[in-house]
């Protein structure tokens, strides 16, 4: 346990050197060793704290991602370790409604908030955060009349920092929301690791081909001073790239050593080479699969862990 959250911790931008910790000279080769966001683009900057000029990746944080998921569950498993849940349930649905999995995902996931918020009303504050599972056939709940017919679709895991719940009225009022029982609640005890419980459910989860949008969380559920630690500092932006940073470093400076920083920046020189090269991306191994298409976030609402903005209470598409 104590490893896992040193890992998650040690991941964070609050630990990054402020100096390069090594020097290399841009070019398909000097990648060919270094793991990277296929899709990710750049941004140059102005450091703060030095004034040096720096590049950065901006990666494209799906869970479809194999570069970013990873690296999405630390942060989520750090984040939730510190909101101190106190209660678990899983909500299930009835897919005998539904035509698709993706049918009763696209209209069963937004009723999760909307049970919190009926909840509120009789139990006081509620904080979530929740998960999304896809039934494998190995597990029986009392929804699946029929659970070879169920293979592929969803229920839902949350964990919860609220006052005590009635198992009658949650099932109550989630099967008048989707005829569909819950399958259980329990209060967290001592011996329950939220960190584990997040990490296993997301690793498992790979990818839902009809989403990438695989938690939400309300938005009092983290806890300020954790999502601090995640938050990078203000940058003066200089340019942003649709490049992916090793294209744009061996284009721009591959005549010329750059540094490595702690916090996966890179510092630049001061100019740049006098006549740029057009390497190709599939020269570094980066030959793009399709991105994965999703419908579009809405525009109010954002993501504290990777936007650094605070999101709505009991949205439900954050992740």
């Amino acid at each position: 346990m104590e490893a896992l959250l040193e890992s998650a911790i040690d991941s964070l931008p609050a630990n990054a050197a402020a100096y390069p910790l090594r020097y290399l000279t841009p070019s398909p080769s000097t990648f060919r060793n270094y793991k990277c966001c296929p899709w990710a683009k750049t941004i140059a900057y102005y450091d703060e704290a030095t004034d040096q000029k720096r590049a950065a990746p901006i990666n494209c944080k799906r869970w479809g991602c194999a570069y970013c998921a990873p690296r999405k569950i630390r942060k989520l498993a750090f984040l939730t370790h510190g909101a101190n849940p106190n209660r678990w349930i899983r909500l299930g649905v009835l897919p005998s409604r539904y035509e698709t999995p993706e049918a009763a995902w696209r209209h069963t996931s937004p009723l999760v908030p909307q049970l919190f918020r009926r909840l509120k009303k009789h139990y006081g504050e509620i904080e979530y955060l929740r998960v999304a599972e896809i039934h494998n056939g190995t597990t029986k709940y009392a929804e699946l009349q029929d659970p070879g017919k169920a293979l592929g679709f969803p229920h839902y895991h949350a964990m919860l920092r609220c006052g005590y719940i009635p198992q009658k009225a949650l099932s109550e009022t989630w099967g008048q929301m989707t005829e569909a029982p819950v399958v259980w609640i329990s209060k967290i005890d001592q011996s329950f690791s939220s960190f584990r419980y997040l990490t296993k459910y997301l690793t498992k989860l790979h990818r839902l081909e009809w989403t990438d949008r695989h938690v939400s969380y309300s938005r009092n559920f983290f806890q300020p001073e954790d999502l601090e630690r995640i938050t990078f500092a203000p940058k003066r932006i200089i340019e942003r790239s649709e490049l992916h940073p090793w294209k744009y470093l061996t284009d721009h400076y591959g005549e010329q050593e750059i540094g490595i920083n702690a916090d996966n920046s890179f510092t630049l020189p001061d100019q740049e080479d006098a006549f740029q090269s057009d390497v190709p991306l599939h020269a570094f191994g980066l030959a793009l699969p399709p991105a994965p298409t999703d419908t579009p976030r809405p525009a109010a609402v954002q993501n504290p862990l990777f936007d650094h903005q605070p999101i709505d209470t009991f949205v439900d598409d954050s992740f």
